[in-house]
């Protein structure tokens, strides 16, 4: 029997209404994600916050890692001044989400970083973010509060040739989703962009080191896998993960 890949996926941590009080805290995470790698042939396991000490732990034994979308990270996580630009800010989601991801590196776990994922990605390298980039008249206008009109939002990229990224799509232009208000401004060492939107927004990094398996987008993969961004999720467990292995 083949024993398929287990992956870990971050959560958010939410206070939301049950029947036990009206604000019950919850670990949550949109079905969609973990729904996106059991269809690409993984099995998700959905992790909590933990403590950052205990992050290679906790990662010990998985065979890749979904970092999901979510809040901001708070701005002196990348040496910035906070302009109180940044929402939803978590000291525990941004303790937990960037040992993990350092974690990751040093282990050379795979890494699927979509959204917050992506920019947490950047930060935990070194790298910085711009604590809004929304334009009024521009391409990534501020995200609207009516929901259909937010998952109706999209854009063009233009994604760099003899990336990861394009082997995935098997093109070099895509249409994708835009569900941020913040995005890389520089980024880390180690890494360059291998996607852009035409307003020169950063949609996507990659390791300098070719032998690093970490695919990161700024867009949402997972609410558009119906417009073919399920090849992202096939390729992190075919290509990155590797195909199951015997159990």
């Amino acid at each position: 029997m083949l024993r398929k890949p287990r992956i870990a996926m971050t959560t958010w941590r939410r206070t939301m209404p049950t029947f036990l009080n009206e604000r019950t805290d919850l670990y949550t995470l949109g079905a969609e994600y973990p729904q996106a790698v059991l269809d690409a042939g993984g099995l998700p396991v959905l992790l909590p916050h933990h403590d950052p000490a205990d992050a290679a732990a906790v990662l010990d034994g998985f065979d890749g890692l979904v970092m999901v979308g979510g809040d901001d990270i708070h701005p002196r996580r990348y040496g910035d001044i906070d302009h109180g630009l940044s929402k939803g800010v978590s000291e525990s989601a941004d303790d937990s989400d960037l040992a993990f991801i350092r974690a990751a590196m040093d282990m050379r776990l795979p890494m699927f970083c979509i959204c917050r994922g992506f920019q947490a990605l950047n930060v935990a390298m070194g790298g910085t973010l711009h604590q809004d980039a929304t334009d009024d008249d521009g391409l990534h206008r501020p995200i609207s509060e009516i929901p259909h009109e937010v998952l109706a939002e999209r854009h063009p990229v233009r994604i760099a040739e003899h990336s990861r990224l394009a082997k995935a799509y098997g093109t070099h232009q895509r249409t994708v989703n835009s569900i941020h208000h913040q995005a890389v401004e520089r980024v880390a060492p180690g890494f360059h962009p291998t996607a852009w939107a035409p307003d020169g927004t950063i949609e996507a990094i990659e390791p300098d080191d070719p032998s690093g398996r970490v695919l990161a987008v700024q867009w949402h993969p997972e609410k558009i896998t119906d417009e073919g961004d399920h090849v992202l999720f096939r390729y992190f467990l075919d290509e990155l993960v590797g195909p199951p292995s015997p159990g």
